[in-house]
């Protein structure tokens, strides 16, 4: 899986399905339920970007920035912000347009928060209001019918597979994450992003992590992997072309939800452990600014 993944492909669609979903979302919203975006918790920003009805059939959003910020956007950022229509006001910049072309409000909206304001991610989101229609709704599965009272569920196959881990993840992180085109859940965690995947077959979980990108230098890096590996005890780290990738499988037949809330801490912990002790060994660059976890208080999904 490793092997044939594209983070940079995985960010692209996971804006794009951002972008849709939005739209619906602004399709729908009528003057008694704004919807607010700022950066979340753990991105601390300067912006904030609101949509409103104006009026029926009317909407309008605006981008506003913290007045105590030293410097709210850059010559070059006002230049972009203008350049894709926006309107300057007293306080910051708006776009409006006819709900009938929420679409266009929606892309409009994502291009701000992806070239000017260099969201890297859609994790990297906090929505005020709307929030689960935005990332999303677990699909409806009992975890309950089919646990023994062991505390695992034994084989279920993919699909319900995928359902309970999504309730899993739901409940650790406060909604549903960001799935990319392939399906995976995207957990953003400190300086760089965890993925969760369910193959077909429905016998493990994945979890891996691009924690280094643009490595220098094939063969010192392989040095370097084979060293951290023969000390490594669960996660393991392989070098595909420039980047350089984290794993970590549990058994999914039967599934516990301990055993995917240790995997969870344990490639967070690591992941966001090593990848910038590793960028900088080997001149490299970590997905995300350095930032957020901690270890401290891991996350951890409720017992």
């Amino acid at each position: 899986m490793t092997a044939t993944f594209d983070f940079d492909r995985s960010v692209a669609q996971a804006w794009d399905r951002f972008a849709v979903r939005l739209g619906e979302v602004l399709s729908m919203m009528d003057e008694t339920e704004p919807l607010i975006l700022l950066p979340d918790e753990l991105a601390p920003g300067r912006w904030r970007m609101e949509f409103v009805q104006e009026r029926r059939g009317r909407l309008m959003v605006r981008l506003t920035c913290d007045p105590q910020a030293e410097v709210c956007l850059s010559p070059a950022e006002v230049t972009q912000v203008l350049q894709l229509g926006w309107q300057p006001t007293a306080d910051g910049f708006c776009f409006a347009c006819d709900q009938d072309d929420s679409a266009q409000l929606a892309r409009k909206s994502v291009a701000i928060l992806r070239d000017v304001l260099v969201v890297e991610h859609p994790v990297f989101l906090d929505a005020s209001l709307l929030a689960e229609m935005l990332r999303g709704t677990a699909p409806a599965v009992d975890s309950k019918a089919y646990d023994d009272g062991s505390g695992s569920i034994p084989s279920i196959g993919e699909d319900d597979l995928t359902a309970v881990v999504a309730q899993e993840l739901s409940a650790a992180f406060g909604a549903v994450p960001i799935r990319d085109q392939d399906g995976d859940f995207a957990i953003r965690v400190g300086s760089t992003m965890i993925f969760v995947a369910v193959p077909v077959d429905g016998l493990e979980i994945r979890l891996f992590s691009v924690i280094v990108h643009d490595v220098a230098g094939r063969s010192r890096a392989m040095e370097v992997l084979n060293d951290v590996n023969a000390h490594a005890r669960w996660v393991k780290f392989y070098l595909v072309r420039d980047k350089i990738f984290a794993t970590l499988s549990i058994l999914a037949s039967p599934f516990v939800a301990e055993h995917l809330r240790q995997a969870i801490t344990e490639m967070a912990n690591v992941a966001d452990g090593v990848d910038g002790l590793l960028a900088a060994s080997l001149q490299g660059k970590t997905t995300f600014p350095e930032q957020g976890w901690t270890g401290e208080e891991p996350p951890s999904l409720p017992r």
